[in-house]
């Protein structure tokens, strides 16, 4: 597919399971958490990443929502690579090539990241991202702060 299309397939995916665009991301709210999925354009081709993140605390009453670079939690949707391999085999990887995939063929990978990672957590809550660290979820970034509000 093209880039276009690309663009427009992730936003009725991110639609589709209620997220709601406001500049350049799509937001959720969750239980105790804000998550959040926005497009990352490659500098090196036609790839991108589809990035998602968790802003840990209650996000009902901000006035502004935060984003990617203020997220306590970050992670992106991982697709099976069609052409490039590791020792002749393909691999997972965020780095999407959308001019290789169709639609169809891409779907069942946002299917299988959206029920397992993205929104398991916010319908269950933080706890789900804390008792799924080094699993499913990595901390990077002031880990012992985001430590801290998973496990308030």
């Amino acid at each position: 597919m093209d880039k276009k299309r690309f663009r427009t397939f992730c936003r009725e995916e991110f639609e589709k399971r209620g997220f709601k665009k406001q500049n350049k991301t799509f937001y959720l709210l969750g239980k105790d958490l804000l998550c959040g999925l926005e497009l990352s354009k490659s500098n090196y081709g036609n790839e991108y990443y589809v990035d998602f993140f968790y802003c840990i605390g209650d996000y009902r009453d901000a006035a502004e929502l935060p984003d990617y670079y203020d997220s306590d939690i970050e992670e992106r949707i991982l697709a099976m690579s069609k052409t490039k391999t590791v020792h002749g085999e393909c691999f997972l990887t965020a780095m999407i090539e959308y001019e290789e995939y169709t639609e169809d063929e891409l779907r069942p990978y946002f299917d299988k990241e959206f029920e397992e990672r993205i929104l398991p957590p916010v319908y269950q809550g933080k706890k789900y991202i804390l008792d799924h660290l080094g699993k499913l979820y990595s901390l990077t970034l002031h880990k012992e702060e985001v430590m801290r509000k998973l496990k308030s």
